[in-house]
């Protein structure tokens, strides 16, 4: 179970996300059932106000659901990795094509040019096999 939290944890750091954030999303992801911050704050050793904020931050992402239970909330994820990479890809795709505006036309960078059409070429490959796959499936 500690193996598949640091690697959770980690995968959510790569994307981004804070080591709290990640941490807690990490518990939360490997939980078979909803949380209490309580709960969460021992198995992450963060203070219940820290567990709280990081709660609240992954709820605004849409990661995290807050359920109201007998007297007390709980939490559980949201487990999107399909959204997560998506919207990494349309991220990555934005900085590409603007990143290409500005260095079309300048002699000194056309290496990097082809570079950059080539890895925006790759990617709307991969929105046509999702679409492609949506149609199918």
């Amino acid at each position: 179970m500690d193996h598949a939290v640091r690697r959770l944890k980690a995968l959510m750091t790569d994307w981004g996300f804070a080591e709290g954030c990640s941490s807690v999303y990490a518990v939360l992801l490997t939980s078979r059932e909803p949380l209490s911050a309580k709960d969460i704050g021992e198995r992450t050793s963060y203070a219940y106000s820290s567990t709280i904020n990081y709660l609240n931050t992954l709820i605004r992402v849409g990661l995290v659901e807050r359920v109201r239970s007998i007297k007390r909330n709980v939490y559980m994820a949201n487990v999107n990795f399909v959204e997560l990479i998506k919207a990494e890809r349309e991220k990555v795709m934005a900085h590409l094509k603007q990143l290409d505006e500005l260095i079309q036309g300048t002699k000194d960078l056309e290496h990097l040019s082809e570079k950059v059409e080539h890895a925006i070429a790759y990617l709307r490959r991969l929105e046509y096999a999702v679409a492609v796959d949506k149609e199918e499936g």
